[in-house]
């Protein structure tokens, strides 16, 4: 078939260098694949080495504790993935032996592995012919095909498989995966494609019709929730700062440290079980500047203050940590950028304050 001989030429003059791309071991692909779910490729990489660098296999990651897991992946964000995947490997020890299932439903067994990541490991590890399908290869095959329909949806997502399939290069079934991926995401853009450089321009219906701009059609999406929070960057007379502990049960970044942070407009008094330390223990100073962070459909604005904690006593899940520390634990991406703001001036004197 043309198509398929035109996009793998294309592929393999035109292709990223990118450090999971030649490799056919089914854990590093899908560790890669893993990460990228939801993240862009640049923010990827430098985690995906430091990853490898500190569980190189099945059974390292395995053997992991999830303090070091998540550590590692602190401001990857979506850390259920980090989860998932200690779990997934533990399953793989245990079942098959440490590798990757060669079986398309078993490996849908494997936590976090759904029907897009065990089509991807399978086919570019094992050469199994097997199609994936994402945003970046569903627009390119709606505007290849002039289809509008929703491939989210069930009946969408059948529809796509199958014109995914019927384009499959069976010998190479892997390459022409990633090919797909990489012309959405490098060519065949959401805005401004550059059909110009399109190997698969000739065979493009929605190019042909000139109206490539309505291929796929936009989705209707929530309209995000803006929510205001208030940290305290407490510091005591060593330099080390407060960090709480998230509990695992939080909506968002459970067993995750942070600053001591309430939602302005949420419940008074904040709930413990989120908030290990009332308000009343702590005393704001000073405002030391604003940061801006989004998780999923929530967009957050945090005000930082310098904070003074009353008295000396600390609850359970709270703890005195330095700096130099933080990278051995598990911290919200909020509270790296909140540190970036403490004050030189702070270090060396007392924060605790009775009143």
């Amino acid at each position: 078939m043309a198509l398929r001989r035109k996009l793998l030429r294309w592929y393999n003059t035109h292709r990223r260098q990118l450090p999971w791309r030649d490799s056919h071991d089914p854990y590093r692909i899908c560790v890669s694949e893993v990460m990228l779910q939801q993240t862009r490729v640049q923010a990827v990489i430098p985690y995906y080495e430091k990853f490898l660098s500190l569980f190189p296999d099945v059974q390292t990651l395995a053997a992991s504790e999830e303090r070091a897991l998540l550590a590692c992946w602190s401001g990857l964000g979506y850390y259920s993935r980090a989860r998932n995947l200690r779990k997934a490997a533990q399953q793989m020890v245990r079942d098959w032996g440490g590798q990757f299932p060669k079986d398309y439903a078993e490996a849908l067994r494997l936590p976090g592995v759904g029907d897009y990541t065990a089509r991807a490991v399978l086919s570019i590890a094992y050469g199994i012919p097997l199609a994936v399908l994402d945003g970046n290869v569903a627009r390119v095959l709606s505007r290849l095909y002039a289809r509008k329909e929703d491939f989210r949806s069930h009946a969408g997502k059948e529809k796509f498989l199958r014109l995914a399939d019927s384009l499959l290069a069976p010998r190479r079934p892997g390459d022409f995966n990633q090919a797909l991926m990489e012309l959405g995401a490098t060519v065949c853009l959401p805005a401004q494609p550059r059909c110009g450089e399109c190997p698969l321009q000739r065979h493009c219906l929605a190019y042909a019709r000139e109206e490539v701009d309505k291929y796929p059609p936009p989705r209707r999406t929530a309209k995000p929730r803006v929510r205001r929070f208030v940290a305290a960057l407490v510091q005591d007379s060593a330099g080390r700062c407060l960090l709480v502990r998230r509990p695992r049960s939080a909506p968002w970044m459970g067993g995750f440290w942070e600053l001591p942070m309430w939602e302005q407009d949420g419940p008074d008094p904040p709930p413990l079980e989120i908030h290990c330390i009332p308000k009343e223990a702590i005393v704001l100073g000073r405002l030391l500047g604003r940061l801006r962070h989004s998780i999923t459909s929530n967009h957050l604005r945090i005000n930082v203050h310098e904070g003074f904690l009353r008295g000396r006593a600390l609850p359970p899940r709270a703890r005195w940590v330095l700096p130099s520390r933080m990278d051995h634990l598990p911290v919200t991406t909020i509270t790296r950028k909140a540190f970036r703001l403490r004050p030189a001036s702070t270090i060396g004197r007392p924060t605790e304050v009775s009143i």
